[in-house]
């Protein structure tokens, strides 16, 4: 046992070392948050219906009311195709604020799903699954609680009424979003089966500048089992 948490803290810290150019909303618990790991799990339950609700509140005890703050909520459902297969359908509404700027991300999403049986019987079988999702994004910043050099000074401090000495920028826009995915499963019994799948998110690479400038949301890859 000591011998597997010492690899799993070296895949850990491996991780750590790793330049990182972004980040996306997680969660601890990711598998719990089905629709934002990969939009080939839409559908994908052992019921007709699923709703799902996650939140994270990060670092409150040091940053108080500027913690970090994430939230998500999704539903899906499946619907039988001939006798074997299933198409899912499902939407997904997540925000996330951060820091004293208020630097926040509000998400829609829509999903969709088609599992395909390769394998088996109606009690015990294997599906293949494509999926996909499209969503509009908004990215934000609060400008009013944002401190600038030019309104501090060695007399008075910090004075928010002195100008900013910044050019104007968008502090609050929209962009398009969309990722795609793939997802083996197989199902042994009632109470067991086993899963692989994959995604790709940003699959587009949209501007998210707020100045004006061309920065590419990176796309990301994810692997999970």
């Amino acid at each position: 046992m000591n011998l597997i948490k010492r690899f799993f803290t070296l895949l850990m810290f491996a991780g750590i070392a790793i330049g990182v150019q972004g980040q996306d909303i997680h969660f601890s618990q990711f598998y719990m948050s089905p629709l934002n790991l990969n939009p080939a799990m839409t559908g994908v339950n052992n019921c007709k219906n699923r709703f799902v609700a996650n939140y994270r509140n990060q670092w409150a005890s040091v940053l108080q009311a500027n913690a970090y703050n994430t939230y998500s909520v999704s539903y899906d459902q499946k619907s039988p195709v001939g006798r074997d297969d299933y198409f899912g359908i499902g939407g997904t509404l997540w925000g996330d604020v951060a820091g004293a700027s208020r630097f926040g991300m509000t998400q829609g999403r829509i999903s969709a799903s088609y599992s395909k049986k390769v394998a088996g019987y109606r009690k015990k079988a294997s599906y293949i699954v494509i999926g996909a999702d499209a969503g509009v994004s908004q990215r934000r910043v609060d400008q009013s609680d944002l401190r600038w050099p030019s309104q501090i000074s060695g007399d008075n401090g910090f004075d928010p009424t002195a100008p900013t000495g910044e050019d104007p920028f968008d502090s609050d826009f929209l962009y398009a979003d969309l990722s795609a995915g793939v997802l083996y499963f197989s199902v042994l019994d009632k109470y067991t089966n086993y899963y692989i799948g994959a995604a790709l998110h940003h699959l587009n690479q949209p501007n998210v500048s707020f100045l004006g400038e061309n920065v590419t949301l990176y796309g990301r890859a994810t692997i999970h089992g």
